[in-house]
């Protein structure tokens, strides 16, 4: 048993001295009043709370017992990094670990964010078992050793982790609501069909009609890429797929792979992507939309569609807006084909229907949504730096 650290003493531990295993079961979670259970799929990667659950009324099979306070450590597949803090009673899945202190060594409160630093999730992986669904167990996680600081240093480090998070908790707040804004008002502006001011036209001004319009004829374009997986080069010209356009906000060329310039010419001979185009994903992941905003030359899987918009019909970030609008998905939902990997067809995007409004009221609905966009932006790069703060903080745990 090791004995509570002093004032300044920092002693080496491993983490079954200061954590203990819970292995309370209850056979009828009903019988004893318990609401809610958790499974794996309910717990986030990296966010300590628990914000889903299923009901013990429509059945469950877990038998593992955890209280409020106590750990949830997910110990299949542990890169995904999921831990949390109970904040009910209820019955876990056997894939979960339930964790509390094993003595006045640790500080409680220290015990979730020791389980979320890079050095336990490591050593956890690097002990799992299992090629499909690798896991650790308890003997080989209860041999991770890291420096314990002095009680007092713990608890000043529970105080700054605790304020991270309450800062990371507000961020994410603010994230789902801007999100959620923006989607509102993408879907409004489409299903609505009609221009803000309610389709009246002011004298001197164009007529603010929204028109049913084919994408072919609003578009110069709309080509798909090359169908042969090319040899790739350590360096050269980007060649992005689906991944480019799903990984963030904007087109994510830090994960893309290289084709030779030799390539690039001959494939750019049927889509040679530009500033102002619009890129869509056509496979897998369907109808995720970007707009080229910098002058970079590279070429595109077939997996990518390219949409070359007539300027003086349609602005590019009206189309990019468009493809994400539930009038889009409830339009492609009829035409896409496949059962395992979704697929559209580029007749089927070219016969795809707009609702139109003319250049100027596109430009003011686009300068609208895209002002919520960066609202939704910002609050999203908030929680980044609130996380990088909060790993430095992890760091000293080791």
């Amino acid at each position: 048993m090791v004995r509570a650290p002093t004032k300044t003493a920092v002693c080496r531990v491993r983490f079954r001295d200061v954590a203990r295993l819970c292995t309370d079961r209850c056979a009828d979670p009903a019988a004893e009043g318990m609401e809610r259970y958790v499974g794996l799929e309910h717990l986030e990667p990296g966010d300590l709370r628990i914000r889903k659950w299923g009901l013990v009324a429509d059945g469950t099979t877990f038998t593992n017992r955890f209280r409020p306070g106590q750990v949830l450590f997910g110990k299949r597949r542990a890169y995904q990094r999921k831990v949390a803090v109970a904040d009910f009673a209820g019955v876990c899945s056997g894939d979960i670990y339930v964790l509390e202190p094993a003595n006045g060594s640790l500080v409680p409160e220290l015990l979730p964010f020791l389980c979320q630093t890079d050095a336990f999730f490591e050593h956890a992986i690097g002990t799992s078992a299992g090629s499909l669904s690798p896991r650790t167990n308890w003997r080989s996680l209860g041999d991770f050793e890291f420096a314990l600081p002095p009680l007092d240093e713990q608890r000043s480090i529970v105080h700054l982790l605790r304020a991270v998070e309450s800062v990371l908790e507000a961020r994410r707040k603010v994230t789902i609501h801007a999100t959620a804004l923006l989607r509102s008002g993408i879907d409004a502006m489409f299903e609505a069909g009609v221009a803000v001011d309610g389709g009246q036209s002011q004298p001197g001004e164009p007529s603010n009609r929204w028109i049913p319009t084919e994408l072919s004829a609003v578009t110069n374009k709309i080509v798909d890429g090359v169908h042969k997986r090319p040899d790739y080069v350590d360096s050269g010209v980007p060649f992005l797929t689906v991944e480019n356009l799903t990984s963030g906000p904007d087109i994510e060329f830090s994960i893309t792979r290289f084709i030779t310039q030799s390539d690039h010419q001959e494939f750019s001979k049927r889509a040679n992507p530009e500033r102002g185009d619009v890129l869509v994903s056509k496979d897998g992941t369907l109808g995720v939309a970007r707009v080229i905003e910098a002058d970079v030359p590279f070429s595109i899987f077939v997996s990518v569609a390219l949409l070359k918009p007539k300027r003086e019909l349609v602005d590019p970030w009206f189309l990019r807006y468009f493809f994400d609008s539930k009038v889009f998905c409830s339009r492609l939902a009829s035409k896409t084909s496949g059962s395992a990997l979704k697929h559209i067809h580029l007749v089927d995007f070219r016969s795809t229907i707009i609702p139109l409004p003319p250049l100027h009221l596109q430009r003011r609905i686009v300068s609208t949504l895209r002002s919520l966009d960066r609202a939704a932006r910002r609050a999203s790069g908030a929680i980044i730096e609130a996380e990088r703060l909060k790993k430095c903080i992890l760091g000293t745990l080791r």
